[in-house]
């Protein structure tokens, strides 16, 4: 199969404007692309799709908002299911509930991709076992800890029924070391796409530097900390900038990056979430999380790893000395442009339909917390 033979189906769940940006750049390869989301967040704010379904979702209430979820499973598979041949899913959600197309496509022939990026598979008591092996403290916070210990088991189970026809019918299963736990087939890692084009990257460091932070969930990310020592180096005497961004759209965030010159990412996390990614683009020094061995990536991200104990002492660090903070910014955008362009990330999605090939392939492994 050649890309121009390729008719693509990208959606409807759409996570970090992943599937946008990656429609987009396998558009620009030839294939025939067809890209659907549920709703539109501030987040989507400047990315295209062919179609958007309900875009006031977020305003129903519980039940309604099932309602329109069914509603719009069952729409996009009657329309596309006769005319795609590759479906590329994220999230664990697929076209119909409890991804009862994958079966079906299967039987068809269809190729089936199903990237998770996170919290769809993360199970709390696997990446705790995995955490104390590794020696790390932090890992979660302490409130994401309690909602998971609360729903533990109910969580585990759906999460398990997902995998199960995931695992059986799909494709290609693509996903990372650091929350794989649940995982028990072979998977591959592919990058993220950032459409740097609407990155400006600005390397020139402020006389009063800019301190960024930009969660989209306060208490998981480790906003109180973050405020705790930005406010201690302000006492004494530290000249800067500090921006929490809430509730700001993704191009409002991507143009504030720009004017910045330190990003703080998530203080609970082994690798960088899509802000940081974002950030280092913009030429910015980032804080975040940052252990190489579980990110399942090809190069060390140029991340200072940070966590509600050094996280004070990291920031103290970058204000101080400005030449730190201009080498990581460059490398930053050095690292983005070779690991997240979208047309080598596109590139990666067609080998892997076409060929089943990927640079990246692991194998789970088997985790006594389970």
């Amino acid at each position: 199969m050649h890309e121009s033979d390729l008719r693509i189906f990208i959606g409807p769940t759409e996570i970090a404007n992943i599937n946008a940006i990656l429609a987009d750049a396998l558009k620009q390869k030839g294939a025939k692309v067809t890209v659907v989301t549920i709703g539109a967040g501030p987040f989507q704010d400047g990315m295209k799709y062919d179609k958007v379904l309900m875009p006031n979702i977020q305003r129903l209430n519980r039940f309604k908002k099932l309602f329109c979820y069914l509603y719009c499973w069952g729409y996009c598979f009657v329309k596309y299911f006769p005319t795609c041949n590759t479906f590329i899913f994220q999230y664990g959600d697929t076209l119909l509930p409890f991804n009862l197309d994958l079966p079906i496509l299967k039987i068809f022939n269809k190729c089936t991709i199903m990237q998770f990026v996170g919290d769809d598979i993360r199970y709390y008591r696997a990446l705790e076992y995995t955490a104390d092996r590794a020696g790390l403290k932090y890992y979660m916070s302490q409130e994401r800890l309690a909602l998971e210990r609360k729903a533990s088991q109910w969580k585990l189970r759906r999460k398990k029924l997902m995998l199960y026809m995931v695992e059986k019918f799909a494709t290609h299963i693509l996903s990372a070391p650091q929350y794989s736990q649940l995982l028990t087939r072979p998977y591959h890692t592919i990058d993220a796409p950032v459409d740097i084009s609407n990155i400006r990257y600005n390397n020139n460091p402020n006389s009063i530097p800019i301190v960024i932070h930009a969660p989209s969930e306060e208490a998981f990310k480790g906003t109180t900390y973050i405020v705790k020592a930005t406010e201690r180096l302000k006492q004494e005497g530290y000249q800067f900038e500090f921006r929490l961004l809430r509730g700001v759209s993704n191009a409002e965030v991507r143009k504030i990056l720009s004017e910045g010159d330190i990003a703080v990412d998530q203080l609970f996390a082994f690798g960088a979430g899509m802000f940081a990614i974002e950030a280092m683009a913009s030429g910015c020094a980032v804080l975040g999380g940052n252990v190489h061995a579980f990110s399942g990536l090809q190069e060390k991200l140029p991340v200072i790893h940070t966590n509600p104990d050094n996280i004070y002492q990291n920031l103290k660090m970058l204000l101080e000395d400005p030449d730190v903070r201009r080498v990581l910014g460059e490398k930053g955008r050095q690292y983005v442009e070779r690991y997240h362009d979208p047309g080598k990330i596109a590139d990666d999605y067609i080998r892997l339909i076409v060929t089943g090939e990927a640079d990246t392939t692991h194998f789970p492994v088997k985790d006594s917390a389970i």
